[in-house]
């Protein structure tokens, strides 16, 4: 009867370590690392028998497009359970004689083959029963947008990007704003460049005979500053 505390403090410390044990085997996907895009491809190919044509992390999800014959679906898969969240269909195939969808990874080689700027954006666009990849690039000073036919990677359309110019006030508009500011009546507008900006220099006299200058940027006609002649 002597040993009976020994025999039930190890049999206390093996059923410990089975239940140790067994705590871990179900915690294990909650400790576990998230899977990688490499993994989360695989994953998404080999359970749904398609081919993913991008995939992008965000908050601990993966947002996955994957290609099948009936169409491009778009899935989301949690990162650290590999469970899918949500499985929707956005863009019918239509039959090209079995020809698949370029991958993202595929459209960016053909652009910096061909192309010497840098990828600002790529985005696939579905028009009219036709796919198509639409890149815009930043060379030297300019922006240049391309179309690519998704299918074949073909370039169909080259176009620079002529961005607005910001239109200058004329010193009428400048001296009419600085009336608002200050009324009186203008005595001059003088026009100054900087490093930073341009503006206009309105000068005013008020009622009183009080004379002010009144600051105007050229561009978007904010009062910059007002003043005064000592």
């Amino acid at each position: 009867m002597k040993f009976k505390p020994i025999y039930l403090a190890v049999g206390g410390l093996f059923l410990a370590a089975i239940l140790a044990a067994a705590a871990k085997q179900l915690g294990g996907e909650s400790t576990s690392e998230p899977l990688t895009e490499k993994e989360a491809t695989a994953l998404i190919e080999e359970r749904y028998q398609g081919e993913v044509l991008d995939i992008k992390k965000e908050s601990g999800s993966y947002w996955i497009e994957l290609q099948k014959s009936q169409g491009i679906y778009r899935i989301k898969l949690n990162a650290s359970r590999g469970e899918i969240i949500s499985f929707e269909k956005f863009e019918e195939i239509s039959p090209h004689n079995g020809q698949k969808t370029l991958k993202k990874e595929k459209v960016i080689e053909i652009i910096q083959a061909e192309e010497k700027g840098k990828l600002v954006s790529l985005k696939r666009v579905s028009e009219n029963e036709k796919t198509t990849f639409q890149a815009v690039l930043q060379e030297d000073n300019q922006k240049v947008k391309i179309i690519i036919d998704a299918l074949s990677g073909e370039i169909l359309t080259r176009q620079i990007v002529t961005e607005p110019v910001s239109k200058r006030l004329t010193e009428k508009e400048a001296a009419q704003i600085a009336l608002k500011e200050l009324p009186g009546e203008v005595d001059g507008v003088d026009f100054e460049v900087t490093e930073n900006a341009s503006y206009y220099l309105v000068e005013i006299e008020t009622a009183d005979s009080r004379e002010a200058v009144v600051q105007i940027n050229a561009i978007t006609g904010e009062v910059m500053s007002v003043t005064w002649d000592d």
